[in-house]
């Protein structure tokens, strides 16, 4: 009697383990999008009449059907031609007038209540802006790239303004929109400015 209630008892115990592995695998099955989906193409398969008419229609040789080759460009339709280049994108954020110049100034104006860590590529070193000041930085070769961020990891809106020749106001506002928020201010050697 002893002996029964054992096996019974480890019967019962293997079927609960069975069945516990199996709803965990089915389980994780169902979470990872089902099983795995065959690769290729179905394998179709054919009424056997059809076989049969296929079979029949390959012993008859067939005759000749000639189609003529159009190429690819008469079935499209041709798109005008135009003299106007394409346009540029994207399109310059401020254009800076610089008359033969070699070197800019950039006046950097910080309007928000934090401070911005800001640095001119092979021009100056890392540096900082304490919030509601402004720096002027004179004698910047071009082309340059000028890199920002706020300390505290917020968005900026960054508004550049050519003042009069030569001279490039920065103004750094915040903003709650991650779309308007950039990281880098390039000025090109005919005076393009681009955020990026």
């Amino acid at each position: 009697m002893i002996r029964f209630n054992l096996l019974s008892q480890s019967s019962v115990r293997f079927w609960g383990l069975l069945c516990c592995s199996l709803l965990i695998g089915f389980t994780a099955i169902a979470q990872a999008g089902g099983p795995p989906r065959p690769q290729g193409k179905p394998a179709v398969v054919e009424p056997e009449e059809e076989e049969e008419e296929m079979e029949a229609e390959e012993a008859t040789p067939a005759a000749p059907t000639s189609t003529p080759a159009q190429p690819l460009r008469d079935e499209q339709e041709e798109e005008p031609q135009s003299s106007e280049p394409p346009p540029r994108f994207p399109e310059p954020s401020a254009m800076m007038s610089l008359n033969g110049r070699q070197s800019v100034t950039v006046k950097l104006v910080n309007t928000t209540d934090t401070t911005i860590t800001y640095q001119v590529i092979e021009g100056t070193g890392e540096r900082t802006l304490e919030g509601s000041s402004q720096v002027e930085l004179q004698g910047l070769p071009i082309p340059l790239n000028l890199t920002y961020r706020r300390q505290d990891g917020g968005l900026l809106l960054v508004v550049p303004k050519a003042v009069e020749q030569g001279v490039l106001e920065v103004r750094f506002q915040p903003t709650g929109n991650f779309f308007l928020d950039t990281r880098s201010l390039n000025i090109t050697g005919t005076g393009s400015v681009f955020l990026n």
